[in-house]
């Protein structure tokens, strides 16, 4: 084995710049506050893990991209029993993300099949308070919701080709959706939830309506979530049902799929029951000094969160494959390697075993694929 594989790996930052719907809570977080470079700045999401990933050996500052790595020693850095069940294509993504309203969607389930849309099993954990919405409220009209949707769609279609054709301002385009949206008003069909910190959603059943929601008095920061996911291109997964009445400067539109959104929705009540799939941490282990929970359990992918009190330590077997850790609070060590707040790292199979010591108060998000 390499040292690419016997020791934890940094994963280079990959932040993405949103001006509309990011804030500024994911460069505090990684202590990049005062950089230059992100002055002035908002960010919607980073990257903590992704196919894409650069890793670095922070012994050498040594860098290489995560497939490459695969490439040279897939059971080294996965494990040789997550290689087995899952092969050496890591389709895992693992995002934090800060965002306001975005559009009503719907993923396709693991078994569908519809065109070219593509199952993306997805689970989000959430930082803080938000707004969310997620599956239709139960005895729900669906042909109404359907006919809703609709009205809106062909609406906005008429809408953007007066914007276009100069016959209509965009400005006036958008007090018109304003005003029609409100009146049909498709939120009387789905269910509004106020998230709390810590709550766990899981949509990896698709099937299930879902959007994140802006309410700038109430939640100023948006929604602030720690998402896994499987990595699929949202142009092969993502169906948006509806945009909320939004236009580009220039009268356009982003693509909506109607018809298959509604096609992948799932009416039935107990698929839209939020207590299969709006939950709270479970306590796998507990003493004063640490405390081990379970975020998220799928078939896709697995989140524990460790969280210990400084000078603590907590001892991890790498036997069923290897571990993503986001340091979500205060700093830790692994040897004499420091894991910094607001970073993540790839700890390689080939490690074998590892020790988490506390150097301060400190909280560790550890996920991982379930190979039993």
């Amino acid at each position: 084995m390499s040292e690419w594989t016997t020791t934890p790996l940094r994963v280079q930052d990959e932040l993405i710049e949103q001006p509309s719907w990011g804030g500024r809570y994911i460069i505090d977080l990684k202590g990049l506050s005062d950089a230059p470079e992100w002055a002035g700045k908002k960010v919607g999401q980073s990257y903590e893990l992704a196919r894409t990933s650069t890793l670095i050996d922070p012994k050498t500052d040594a860098a290489k991209p995560l497939l490459e790595l695969i490439a040279e020693d897939a059971a080294g850095l996965l494990g040789q029993t997550v290689v087995d069940k899952f092969g050496t294509d890591l389709s895992l993504l693992i995002k934090l993300t800060q965002a306001k309203g975005n559009s009503f969607q719907v993923h396709l389930s693991g078994d569908g099949s519809l065109k070219h849309w593509k199952p993306k099993p997805e689970a989000w954990f959430y930082l803080g308070p938000g707004l969310f919405t997620f599956g239709l409220k139960k005895g729900t009209d669906f042909e109404a919701f359907s006919r809703v949707l609709n009205t809106i769609d062909d609406e906005m279609q008429r809408l953007s080709q007066e914007v276009k054709s100069g016959r209509r301002t965009v400005e006036d385009a958008r007090a018109q959706a304003k005003q029609r949206i409100q009146t049909l008003d498709p939120y009387a069909y789905i269910n509004v939830i106020e998230a709390k910190t810590d709550d766990i959603v899981d949509l990896t059943a698709g099937g299930i309506h879902h959007s994140w929601e802006e309410d700038n008095a109430r939640f100023p920061e948006g929604n602030l979530v720690y998402e896994v996911q499987v990595d699929v291109q949202d142009e092969y997964c993502s169906m948006r049902g509806f945009d909320k009445g939004k236009f580009l400067d220039d009268g356009g539109l982003r693509p909506t799929h109607v018809h298959d959104y509604l096609a992948t929705i799932n009416p039935d009540d107990y698929h839209n029951d939020l207590a299969h799939h709006i939950r709270q941490p479970q306590t796998l282990s507990e003493t004063d000094a640490l405390k081990a929970e379970a975020l998220f359990r799928t078939p896709y992918f697995d989140l524990d969160r460790l969280t210990l009190v400084a000078g603590a330590s907590s001892e991890q077997s790498l036997a069923l494959g290897f571990h993503h850790l986001f340091i979500f609070q205060g700093d830790v060590k692994i040897g004499d390697l420091t894991l910094s707040q607001g970073q993540s790292y790839f700890i390689p199979a080939g490690l074998g075993e590892y020790m988490i010591e506390a150097s301060t108060d400190a909280v560790v998000l550890k996920t991982y694929l379930p190979v039993e």
